[in-house]
């Protein structure tokens, strides 16, 4: 049941060259990355050696502790030998950071989310109604597939959010 309640969540886009890689951010542990951001910051460093683009956006605000998600981000990104980081460190949602994200590039720019792969259809959603052109890098294997014991509390967190963006809308 829970591969067929995945399997809506999960986009699988084609690699294609795009204007910016954006990360999305998550919550630090003592202000270093957790093993989800650290995958994050791993695919979105062989996609930028692949010629996915020529930046890389590292989003994500201080959620916890004093460290801004956004700057342990670039800082791993920097050591993964990625040397064109912006730095996007005020947005506290999924949301926030498609808008934050969309300022600082042109209309409709094509961009590279890196997100787990049950995260990716809605961050899609979110950048493009902010502006943006968006495609998601999936991370074929991501602790999301391969923790299958916090899988579906990753899925349902995913579905109560699509809920609550749905409401809004």
């Amino acid at each position: 049941m829970l591969r067929w309640l995945e399997k809506p969540l999960v986009i699988d886009d084609a690699f294609a060259r795009c204007e910016a890689i954006v990360v999305l951010g998550a919550p630090l542990r003592d202000g270093r990355l957790t093993p989800i951001l650290a995958e994050r910051v791993e695919a979105a460093a062989q996609l930028f050696r692949a010629g996915g683009a020529p930046v890389v956006i590292a989003t994500g605000g201080v959620t916890s502790g004093s460290v801004a998600e956004a700057d342990a981000i670039a800082a791993a990104l920097r050591t993964r030998g990625v040397p064109h980081v912006i730095v996007e460190r005020a947005s506290l949602t999924t949301a926030e950071n498609a808008r934050f994200t969309a300022a600082l590039l042109p209309r409709g720019a094509t961009v590279w989310i890196v997100t787990q792969p049950f995260h990716g259809r809605r961050a899609a959603r979110l950048f493009r109604a902010a502006g943006l052109s968006p495609r998601v890098w999936h991370i074929a294997d991501s602790l999301e597939y391969r923790d299958r014991r916090r899988a579906l509390r990753w899925v349902v967190r995913e579905y109560a959010a699509w809920g609550k963006l749905l409401l809004r809308a």
